[in-house]
């Protein structure tokens, strides 16, 4: 996990003038990307455990409610259920949804 964290971190950071905050709670990371004094998008990376409390939903649906970007960074095997929670969420560019690898490495995919 912390593999695919650094790998959206660096992503994130690839846009000029984007300063990311990352923060551990449990067992999963959330990361907030800012331009200028303006966060523009939120990406919670989730382990196994963390995809199982449903309070999260509750987080996701508040930082679209914000306007703000979100991203779900979850195990590989759990990317087609989340896609299938997240299906009523409509708008270009709202929703990001990636998995990353199980294993060792813990890259994204």
């Amino acid at each position: 996990m912390r593999n695919a964290v650094n790998q959206r971190i660096d992503a994130l950071k690839a846009t000029e003038g984007t300063v990311v905050k990352e923060e551990w709670s449990e067992d999963r990371a959330v990361l907030s990307a800012i331009r200028g004094d303006r966060m523009v998008e939120c990406d919670f990376i989730e382990s196994e455990r963390s995809c199982r409390h449903p309070r999260r939903m509750d987080e996701y649906y508040e930082v679209l409610g914000q306007g703000i970007r979100l991203g779900i960074i979850v195990p590989d095997s759990f990317v087609g259920t989340e896609r299938l929670r997240m299906r009523r969420i409509k708008g270009e560019g709202r929703l990001l949804i990636m998995g990353y690898s199980d294993g060792q490495d813990g890259s994204l995919a």
